[in-house]
C-alpha cells in the first residue's frame, strides 16, 4: 500500500475554520468511541491507540489537523 499526498490552498480565515472543524470531529467521534461498550474493558491507555487502529479515519483527522496547525504556526 502506497501514501497518499494531499495538497490544498486554503486562505488563513479557512485553514483556521477548518482545523477547528477537524478537532470538533476528532473529539466528537472519539468521545463516542471511548465511551461504548466496545472499548469498556480496554485499559485506560491502551484506549485511544485501539480506537486509532480500529478507526482509521480517526487517524487521518488527527493526522491532518496536526498538519494544518504546523502550517498556521509557520504563517
Amino acid at each position: 500500500m502506497r501514501d497518499i499526498t494531499v495538497s490544498i490552498q486554503l486562505d488563513r480565515h479557512e485553514a483556521e475554520a477548518y482545523f477547528r472543524w477537524l478537532i470538533e470531529q476528532y473529539e466528537q467521534a472519539m468521545a463516542d468511541c471511548w465511551g461504548s461498550d466496545g472499548y469498556r474493558h480496554t485499559p485506560p491507555g491502551l484506549r485511544a491507540p485501539h480506537i486509532l487502529k480500529d478507526r482509521p479515519y480517526l487517524a487521518g483527522l488527527i493526522r491532518t489537523a496536526r498538519e494544518l496547525r504546523k502550517q498556521l504556526e509557520q504563517q
